[in-house]
C-alpha cells in the first residue's frame, strides 16, 4: 500500500478526505499513472489524499469521481498489488457472500465455528461420550502426557443452543475482524492463550465432579484484546470496536459471581490475558495493510 508522508511540503496539494484503507488504494492508483500522490491523517478517521504537483489536482479529482463509483474495479485493485501489497476488500477470495456479509471457511474464526458446532451436534447424539472425551474436572486428573489437550477442549463445549449461539454471534463479531486486519497467526495466539489460562484458572477452583466448558473465556479475552487495542490512534475505521462493551463486560463478570451455574474465573482469566496481550501489542505493527 502507499506509505505515509508526514512532511505537508512535499505534497501540499489536498484533493480529498477518505477513510483509511480507501485513500491508501486511491494513492496506490494516482502514483501508477504518474500522479504523485500520499496518504496522511486528517480529521477524525479521515486521510488526507494530497498530490505533489497543482496542477495534478484537477485530474486527480476526475479520477476521484470514477474511483467513488468503481472503488473495488480491476484497476485499483491491481495497482495496490503492483505495490506488493494485496487490497484487503471486503469481497475476500474463498468468501461466500450473503449480502454485505462475507464467510471464509478456511478463516481461523469459521474453522473454530465449524468445531464447536460439530461438537455441539455430537453432544445432541451422545452427551456422555463428549464429556468424557474434552471435559476438564478433578475426577478426571491430568496424570498423563496425552491427557493435557483437555487444558483446550472444554472451550468446544456446550450445554445448550443459548449457550452456544450467543458466544458464537460474539466470536463472529469480534474475532473475524482481528483475523482480517491482524492475521490468522494473531488471533490463533490469541485463541491459544485465552483459552489455556481461563481453563486453567477455572480448573483450579472447581470442587469435585464439576465440569464446563464454552467458548466464553475465549470471547471475553478478544473482548479485553480489542478494548485496549482499540484505543490506538492508527485503529483500522473497519475494526471499530463498540463503546463501553469493556465496561459492560467487566460489570457482567462481577455479576456473575452473585449468580451459580458460572465459570467466572473462566471469564476472568479470559479477559486478563487477552489485556495483556494488547498491551504488549500496543505499539506493535500488528495492522495488515
Amino acid at each position: 500500500m502507499a506509505e505515509f508522508q508526514i512532511i505537508d511540503d512535499e505534497y501540499p496539494y489536498e484533493v480529498c478526505l477518505l477513510p483509511r484503507e480507501k485513500a491508501l488504494t486511491f494513492c496506490d492508483y494516482l502514483n501508477s499513472i504518474g500522479i504523485k500522490a500520499s496518504a496522511r491523517p486528517g480529521a477524525s478517521a479521515a486521510f488526507i489524499v494530497a498530490v505533489a504537483k497543482e496542477e495534478d489536482v484537477p485530474r486527480a479529482k476526475r479520477e476521484l469521481v470514477s474511483y467513488a463509483d468503481s472503488p473495488y474495479a480491476q484497476k485499483y485493485v491491481q495497482a495496490s498489488w503492483n505495490r506488493g501489497k494485496e487490497v484487503k476488500t471486503e469481497k475476500q477470495i474463498r468468501a461466500w457472500s450473503f449480502g454485505t456479509l462475507s464467510w471464509d471457511p478456511l478463516s481461523v474464526t469459521s474453522i473454530i465455528e465449524m468445531i464447536c458446532l460439530l461438537v455441539f451436534i455430537g453432544m445432541y447424539l451422545d452427551e456422555e461420550i463428549f464429556i468424557n472425551l474434552f471435559s476438564l474436572n478433578h475426577l478426571q486428573e491430568i496424570s498423563a502426557p496425552y491427557d493435557y489437550y483437555r487444558l483446550l477442549t472444554p472451550t468446544f463445549l456446550h450445554f445448550g443452543l443459548i449457550h452456544i449461539a450467543f458466544n458464537l454471534v460474539m466470536w463472529e463479531a469480534l474475532a473475524r475482524p482481528v483475523e482480517r486486519h491482524c492475521g490468522a497467526f494473531k488471533l490463533i495466539e490469541l485463541f491459544f492463550e485465552t483459552a489455556l489460562v481461563s481453563n486453567v484458572l477455572q480448573y483450579g477452583f472447581m470442587h469435585g465432579g464439576d465440569i464446563f466448558g464454552g467458548m466464553s473465556g475465549v470471547v471475553y479475552g478478544v473482548i479485553g484484546y480489542m478494548g485496549v487495542i482499540s484505543r490506538r490512534a492508527d485503529l483500522p475505521q473497519s475494526l471499530a470496536f463498540p463503546r463501553g462493551l469493556l465496561t459492560v463486560s467487566v460489570i457482567f463478570i462481577l455479576f456473575g459471581f452473585l449468580l451459580s451455574g458460572i465459570a467466572n474465573f473462566c471469564h476472568v482469566g479470559g479477559l486478563l490475558v487477552g489485556m495483556v496481550r494488547a498491551l504488549i501489542d500496543f505499539k506493535a505493527n500488528i495492522f495488515r495493510k
